[in-house]
């Protein structure tokens, strides 16, 4: 995840993807120990997770408006 994102234009959904695919692929860099291999994966799961709270959240709050206003 080396871009930047704009603030107004990304989607959780989106980031929870992209986070598991970073830490599919830190178990391959071979530039780290095997230890902080697990380590970054276990950081890039964990960010994924975040991601989907958020992405579900932003959902029931869209739900919860669209009910509010028929």
């Amino acid at each position: 995840m080396r871009n930047q994102l704009d603030i107004f234009d990304h989607d959780p959904a989106r980031m929870a993807a992209a986070n598991r695919a970073v830490a599919e692929r830190a178990l391959h860099d071979g530039q780290f120990t095997e230890t902080v291999r697990l380590e970054r994966r276990a950081y890039h799961l964990a960010e994924a997770e975040r991601w989907d709270k958020l992405a579900a959240h932003s959902a029931r709050a869209t739900t919860e408006r669209k009910e509010q206003h028929p």
